[in-house]
């Protein structure tokens, strides 16, 4: 997805700019946004991003020459003119919702999946090799996503395998917090320090650890009964911490506990246009027996990038 620097810029200054206490939304003219304070703002020009709240109803009337689009992010609505062309379309659908993620004043973080995988669902060979599944776009694209989210969190297979820098270098924009998930004392001192890109570890309160090399700003130690319980007293912790939207970028395990708690907001997943056979997958779920069982998705919507595509879905 190719975008100007103009755009970026403004995508940029919206997760960064607070919305005014009576904004329904924002509208895009082509080349910036402007707040939506009310409905009489909207024409047929305009591209309307809105806020849902109970004066939508108004504004669904001014707005039925636009076509809605669903968009697997709650909270939020998408509704589009005629003259929008599709490279546009897949730049607002992939970043406005994840740079307004923080007008929504949710309870806690927006977590977000974004991973690349091979077309039978495996994110790394059995070996665990994984460099590089996707392709140039979707590393810049992985970068941009980065640069929208308050945090970046992987589990600390990935660290010790990747040696990830967890860093936004290929686009403007702020580092995200880096977020390890480990309950094992391993040594993660691969993961470098950089500046002005504060790192935590997320801990189960069971586990004993002490942070001998002070590599860690921060430990958040999380409880619960079970693993739904837990996670969500983690999301919860992370939100104190003004934490509103988590990038999680794998592994596999990582990946799977927040699908099976159903804590995973949006998921998106890089197709490659590869077949491993056989290798780590990217989602590991408890069997099911009968279709019924199996975790279903909405608002799906696929993304054109590079010589694959993405595809981006909510839980039900």
């Amino acid at each position: 997805m190719n975008i100007n620097n103009i755009l970026w810029q403004n995508i940029l200054d919206l997760k960064n700019k607070s919305a005014t206490e009576n904004c329904l939304g924002w509208a895009f003219n082509g080349t910036s946004f402007s707040e939506l304070l009310n409905e009489t703002e909207i024409n047929d020009n305009y591209i309307a991003l809105l806020l849902k709240s109970s004066k939508l109803t108004k504004i669904n009337t001014k707005l039925s020459t636009h076509e809605q689009k669903s968009i697997p992010f709650d909270g939020l609505d998408f509704f589009t003119n005629s003259k929008i062309s599709n490279d546009i379309l897949n730049i607002l659908q992939n970043y406005w919702p994840l740079s307004v993620l923080p007008h929504l004043n949710t309870e806690i973080p927006h977590v977000f999946i974004h991973s690349a995988i091979s077309l039978d669902g495996y994110l790394a060979t059995s070996s665990g090799h994984s460099h590089w599944i996707g392709n140039d776009e979707n590393l810049m694209h992985a970068h941009r996503l980065r640069a929208l989210s308050d945090a970046v969190l992987v589990g600390s297979k990935t660290v010790l395998n990747d040696k990830p820098s967890l860093n936004v270098r290929l686009t403007e924009g702020h580092n995200p917090k880096r977020l390890i998930l480990s309950n094992k004392c391993e040594d993660l001192s691969s993961l470098k320090k950089i500046e002005n890109c504060k790192t935590y570890l997320l801990r189960d309160s069971d586990y004993k650890y002490d942070d001998c090399t002070n590599h860690f700003d921060k430990i958040i130690a999380f409880s619960g009964a079970s693993k739904k319980e837990k996670m969500l007293n983690l999301l919860h912790k992370c939100k104190q911490d003004n934490i509103t939207s988590i990038l999680v970028e794998g592994g596999g395990k990582t990946l799977s506990s927040f699908i099976e708690t159903k804590l995973a907001n949006t998921i998106q997943f890089h197709m490659s246009p590869m077949l491993f056979g056989s290798g780590i997958k990217a989602v590991t779920l408890p069997k099911a027996n009968l279709i019924d069982e199996t975790l279903k998705l909405k608002d799906m919507q696929v993304t054109p990038i590079g010589n694959s595509f993405m595809v981006t879905a909510g839980l039900l």
